[in-house]
């Protein structure tokens, strides 16, 4: 069956099987085009695609990337804290940590202010293979923006912080 054929046939089961009304695209052009969110999904698929096989080159389990990126930034941060700038809930930081604990690339101890509290540290370890993934994920960043100018990356940043702000106050 030919493509354009195909395409009758599925419009026409569609119809009969929902009881919607879905309007034949006449010619290609009469197809709607990609919304920007579904263009930004695409972007942001092949962006984690290749941060996932940029930390797999060095060693890093996906699931350990968002933790090793905050704790490179700001080391000491308690477990709450990483559940809450990773967007993973407590019990899953919880698992990952003592996964990441018993590999040896990171310490727990109590913090000094407050004894209930406990703090997360990268090791020696740790902070090495922060580094080379840092290395990785800079050279995926800098592809990612190639024949940018310094405008346009600065253009990007600020639709993206539109966008963020635009969604925050939705509720779906």
């Amino acid at each position: 069956m030919g493509g354009q054929m195909l395409y009758y046939y599925l419009v026409r089961k569609l119809n009969n099987s929902e009881g919607r009304k879905y309007k034949l695209a006449t010619k290609p052009c009469d197809r709607p085009e990609p919304t920007i969110g579904m263009e930004l999904s695409a972007t942001s698929k092949r962006l984690h695609d290749c941060l996932r096989k940029a930390g797999e080159h060095v060693g890093l389990s996906q699931s350990y990337r968002g933790i090793m990126f905050h704790l490179g930034h700001e080391d000491g941060l308690t477990q709450l804290e990483l559940a809450k700038r990773t967007n993973v809930s407590p019990p899953t930081v919880s698992v990952t940590l003592q996964k990441m604990e018993r590999a040896g690339l990171l310490e727990r101890r109590p913090d000094e202010n407050d004894q209930r509290s406990v703090r997360v540290y990268l090791t020696e370890e740790g902070q090495a293979l922060n580094d080379r993934i840092h290395s990785e994920f800079y050279k995926v960043d800098m592809q990612l923006v190639e024949g940018f100018s310094e405008d346009e990356k600065q253009m990007i940043r600020r639709i993206f912080a539109k966008m963020n702000q635009n969604l925050e106050g939705m509720n779906l």
